[in-house]
């Protein structure tokens, strides 16, 4: 049985059909013209075809074997009976679209133009991508709906929304511009509805965005139209991206946050993965049901880590009710996605080896640690995950935690300082200038002064406020300092080289348990219950680390959710502007010179003497006004010079500026007195 086609060119001066009838029109002209002589394209078309499948030609209808003909059509026919019949159908198409050439159905009426298009048949349109999805080829079917999408295809926009409404197709969500795809590409009564009741979830003021970006949409066209869904897709990106910087090196977390909560509205899993920590460590009160919400979210959007947390919110009871039915249901389908991602990348790294050999270097194997000592505290605790995860900003609240003996921990300097090392290497600002300052006094550990003012210039390209000019740094010392720093700044190295150098924290590292009876008891209970669950210690983090059941310890109480961010964290070191300030600034001495009451005070203080000597008048209010005005002064002495970290000899002649109220403030207590005398 064969299917039988017609193979024909369009003349170059006539316009591709939009229609079906125009389609029909130019068909009919083309065979009715006179014959033009061989085409040599239907001979490359017609041996492209034979050479892949030469059982599926069954006859060529105007008696020429070869393909060889001169009249204006090539009538073909494929047998139906072969195994790849279909497959050789597409290929025809396939083979005549790069040759510019079309092909008429005559069972169906369809034409297969040679620009691509199927007029009134779009569903024909993105058959090839339908066909690269069933086989799991996401990567070909994308990019098969990405060409057809610039052609205006409904079909392939409509694929286009709903991969970016589910994270479908390898590709990452954004739902802003889902919704305008899928509204702008639907094309029955089930794709209008749904696209329509996805449309209606968004709030007011998204629903505004979303009109915005389906006008531009829709006054673009072709390669235009790609260029903008590439460059909204590219925008959140790049704002997590900057979001992470400043986090990173500026003292804007207001800002940042408030940003990252947007961009995790988006679809954008690590954004509302990392929402969920921000929302402990960032508020004023934190807010665990929302941290459990925001990582409900990243599950949804299956990030792994978030699944490994999520269980563990579930076992531990934090932000919500204790289920270890759930627990551990994602525990076991964070090990599943693991294992899966662990084997495409080695499938993919021996597609990519000669021999298929994969000549990646080999993982070193995870070294032993110590089972995770649970506090109580949720927000230490569920920081400590964070942190064991590797993040940065996580590490750096857990060593101001250890610093001061917050979040239910005592004072450990030691851990303080592996905590801000662990930052510092990911590039945390503050956490590279507290390390600098612990080095630089000994603080938990060995001290090194040219270490540390490598910390110090290296945290000042990283955004912190203080001046490498401060750090008195001699000629002899830059070439090495220069080499420190260039050492210190490479991915995963700064640790690595404090160990070099026997600079790392004493006794009671990073997840060491509290010293004692009591510390032995909390390892031991922790291991007891670890075995009872039968759980693995690389469950809950990269680090490994088994937690101690519920019934094993007692489950914190959350305190009232609250969203308030009037009053900032004390905990956090802000200051009234809401910037982060180092946690030097708050616990050492300020780094540099700054304006403030201080510093009014001692101008009032020299104005005081200065009324003295030009403006001396009897009178005791006159005196006491001015004897007022110099305790002000003292006190703007005082407070001034504490604010100041100079070399001994500046110090010096700050405090012989800063006595000049003193001696005002002297002149008008003696006045004082001797006014008093004669009185008696």
């Amino acid at each position: 049985m064969s299917y039988t086609l017609q193979l024909w060119e369009k003349p170059v001066d006539w316009p591709w059909p939009t229609t079906k009838k125009e389609a029909d029109a130019q068909f009919e002209r083309v065979s009715d013209s006179p014959p033009p002589g061989q085409n040599p394209k239907f001979l490359e078309w017609g041996r492209a075809l034979q050479e892949r499948y030469p059982e599926a030609m069954d006859v060529w209808l105007d008696g020429s074997e070869d393909g060889v003909t001169e009249d204006a059509t090539l009538g073909f026919g494929i047998n139906t009976r072969t195994e790849h019949w279909d497959a050789a159908f597409n290929l025809a198409w396939e083979q005549a679209t790069l040759r510019g050439l079309s092909l008429y159905d005559p069972q169906s009426g369809v034409h297969y133009l040679g620009n691509g298009d199927v007029p009134e048949e779009p569903d024909l349109q993105v058959r090839f991508a339908v066909q690269a999805r069933e086989r799991g080829d996401d990567a070909s079917a994308w990019a098969e709906y990405r060409r057809w999408a610039a052609r205006g295809n409904p079909h392939a926009l409509y694929a286009l929304g709903r991969a970016l409404r589910f994270g479908a197709m390898g590709q990452r969500r954004h739902f802003d511009l889902a919704a305008a795809l899928q509204v702008m590409g639907a094309h029955d009564a089930p794709t209008r509805q749904d696209a329509q009741a996805f449309y209606e979830r968004f709030p007011i003021e998204a629903k505004g965005r979303i009109q915005t970006l389906m006008a531009r949409l829709k006054s673009a066209s072709g390669d235009m139209l790609l260029t903008i869904i590439d460059g909204e897709r590219k925008a959140v990106d790049a704002a997590f991206t900057h979001t992470e910087q400043m986090m990173l090196y500026t003292r804007k977390r207001i800002e940042a946050a408030d940003a990252l909560e947007a961009i995790a509205l988006q679809g954008h899993e690590v954004a509302a993965f990392q929402y969920a920590l921000e929302v402990v460590i960032g508020w004023e009160e934190p807010n665990y049901e929302n941290a459990r919400y925001w990582c409900q979210r990243a599950v949804d959007w299956d990030h792994e880590p978030a699944k490994r947390l999520f269980a563990l919110m579930h076992e531990r009871g934090w932000g919500g009710p204790v289920d270890m039915a759930l627990a551990a249901k994602w525990n076991t389908a964070a090990k599943d996605q693991w294992q899966q991602e662990q084997k495409q990348r080695q499938a993919k790294e021996e597609a990519e080896s000669p021999g298929g050999l994969s000549l990646a270097p080999m993982a070193p194997a995870a070294p032993a640690t110590t089972p995770v000592a649970w506090t109580g505290s949720v927000t230490r605790d569920l920081v400590g995950w964070f942190a064991r995860e590797g993040n940065p900003h996580a590490a750096f609240h857990l060593g101001t935690s250890d610093q001061h003996g917050r979040d239910g921990g005592l004072v450990n300097l030691a851990q303080a300082r592996d905590w801000y090392a662990q930052a510092a290497e990911a590039g945390h600002a503050d956490a590279t200038y507290n390390l600098g300052v612990f080095i630089e006094d000994g603080i938990g550990g060995p001290r090194d002064a040219q270490v540390a003012k490598a910390l110090f210039m290296l945290a000042n390209t990283r955004g912190t406020t203080r001046r490498v000019d401060d750090l008195k740094i001699a000629p002899h010392e830059q070439g090495p300092l220069r080499a420190m720093v260039a050492a210190l700044r490479e991915p995963g190295r700064l640790r690595a080289v404090l160990r070099e150098k026997g600079l790392q924290a004493g006794a009671g590292g990073i997840g060491a348990p509290p010293k004692g009876a009591a510390g032995a008891a909390v390892v031991a209970g922790a291991s007891a219950a670890a075995a009872a669950a039968g759980l693995s210690g690389t469950d809950w983090g990269r680090t490994g680390g088994t937690p101690i059941p519920p019934a094993a310890a007692a489950s914190p109480q959350s305190p009232a959710p609250s969203r308030s961010r009037g009053q900032l964290a004390q905990d956090e070191g802000e200051d009234d502007d809401g910037d982060r300030m180092p946690e030097r600034d708050r616990s050492y001495q300020r780094t540099t010179f700054s304006l403030h009451l201080g510093h009014l005070a001692l101008l009032i203080g020299a104005a005081n003497v200065v009324l003295l000597i030009l403006f001396f008048k009897e009178g005791a209010s006159f005196r006491r006004g001015m004897a007022v005005m110099g305790l002000i002064a003292a006190y703007g002495a005082w407070r001034t010079g504490r604010d100041f970290d100079w070399a001994p000899a500046a110090r010096a002649a700050v405090a012989v500026v800063a006595a000049i109220p003193m001696v005002g403030m002297a002149v008008s207590a003696w006045m004082l007195v001797r006014s008093f005398r004669g009185r008696e």
